[in-house]
């Protein structure tokens, strides 16, 4: 008899340890990736249970973000007060019941107007020295603010944690359940390396992919409109500076994305390739001896290690090259915002508690630029491991026969089988016109 044959394109069968003795070579070509968009809306999908949880974690971004932004603008006033206490020890000597305003009228006269326009931004009482009072509530403010932004991060990053991972124990569960479904001819085409580096690399760097992503996407998000609203209230045109940052942040994100996303789709494969290459040689030392294949199972291992090093050390490295970019830019900001606000506290028209918050915030601002850059590259691995699990997932299930199979009589005495042939692939036989027959006992 002749066992069916599958339709033409698929994949050849492979020898007794997938490819002959040693398995596939280097000869396998690396694919291009699937649809970015597609994959990480199908990955996303598999959240979908844990919707309710997702909006608390949001809310609870929400409020860790505004207290926050908060911090600065009340360390801000701190400064303040802190200069004003210095300023007005500097008219101790003037006659008591003198105001701030008859003080700053005086230097006008004098032709101090710049002295006048910088004391014009605080509130101060001559000789009266720092109101310790005042300052001490205030930094009990500040400390009850970064207090309570720190306690809703840990709640966020606690419920999060507990979304990705059993997210992560359904997909597991549904691979496990895929792998049972799967035809004989999967397992003779696919090494069973290849196949546990899809179960256990690709979905380990799925959950960690998404369980950084996705805090950061949300807290960086929210950081930027919160930071953004403040600084349009300190100084409109500083924050205006600032902005600069958005358009080329965009830029050196979308440079390396493009490039880095086929490195990560060769690295995950490629690794795949190399556990597979490894896992066949460990199981099968003995048939590698009795082949003589020592020097070619070296040379290949070699050729298969050096190609993931490659992918990984191209990846990494465009991965490396966000962050410090994008630091570069927020130096330059920061200078400019520096040398501008410097030239508005000169000039009466902010404070030098207010420049002070700007800067505080043009550093949360570019953070989470940087942030969001970083974790594209992330999200790029992370995608690109979906895709290779969604692969195995996508595959095509066992059949049950057309035909059921004929029972063997239970007191037969001889099981015969004539001219028997299988293969999965038209030009690649397996079993090639077998006879065989077995007596019973």
């Amino acid at each position: 008899m002749s066992a069916p044959r599958p339709a033409a394109g698929a994949a050849p069968a492979r020898g007794p340890m997938g490819g002959g003795p040693m398995g596939r070579g280097m000869g396998m070509p690396v694919q291009k990736a699937q649809n970015f968009g597609a994959s990480a809306k199908r990955l996303l999908a598999h959240l979908r249970r844990e919707n309710a949880l997702l909006v608390v974690v949001i809310v609870l971004g929400v409020f860790s973000v505004a207290l926050s932004v908060i911090g600065p603008k009340l360390l801000g006033e701190g400064t303040n007060l802190v200069f004003a206490g210095f300023v007005s020890l500097q008219f101790s000597d003037v006659p008591p019941g003198t105001t701030q305003q008859q003080i700053m009228d005086q230097l006008i006269a004098n032709g101090q107007q710049e002295q006048a326009d910088l004391l014009s931004t605080m509130t101060f009482t001559p000789g009266a020295g720092i109101d310790f009072a005042a300052l001490g509530q205030l930094l009990l403010l500040v400390l009850a603010v970064y207090v309570g932004a720190s306690l809703f991060g840990w709640l966020q990053a606690r419920i999060l944690n507990g979304v990705v991972q059993r997210a992560m124990h359904r997909l597991r569960i549904e691979v496990e359940q895929k792998i049972h479904r799967l035809p004989l001819s999967y397992f003779d085409r696919v090494q069973r390396g290849e196949l546990l580096s899809r179960v256990t690399n690709d979905v380990d760097n799925i959950g960690q992919s998404l369980q950084q992503t996705l805090s950061q996407v949300v807290i960086s998000l929210l950081t930027v409109i919160g930071v953004l609203v403040m600084m349009f209230v300190i100084s409109p045109l500083l924050a205006v500076i600032a902005l600069v940052t958005i358009p080329l942040t965009i830029v050196v994100t979308v440079l390396v994305a493009r490039r880095s996303q086929a490195l990560f789709v060769t690295q995950w494969r490629a690794t795949g390739v190399l556990n597979a290459r490894i896992e066949e040689t460990f199981s099968g030392h003995s048939v590698v001896k009795v082949f003589g294949h020592q020097r070619e199972a070296e040379t290949d291992f070699a050729a298969e290690n050096e190609e993931v090093y490659r992918a990984s050390f191209g990846a990494q490295f465009l991965s490396g090259i966000i962050m410090p970019a994008m630091m570069f830019i927020g130096n330059l900001v920061y200078v400019a915002i520096a040398v501008v606000g410097g030239l508005q506290v000169a000039g009466g028209m902010l404070s030098i508690g207010d420049v002070q918050a700007f800067i505080q915030y043009s550093r949360q601002f570019t953070q989470p630029l940087s942030q969001l850059g970083s974790m594209a590259n992330l999200l790029q691995s992370g995608v690109a491991s979906a895709e290779r699990v969604f692969e195995l997932l996508d595959e095509p299930e066992q059949t049950d026969d057309p035909e059921p199979a004929e029972t063997v009589p239970s007191d037969a005495s001889t099981l015969e089988f004539r001219d028997v042939s299988f293969r999965y692939v038209a030009d690649t036989p397996l079993i090639d016109d077998l006879t065989l027959r077995a007596a019973s006992g």
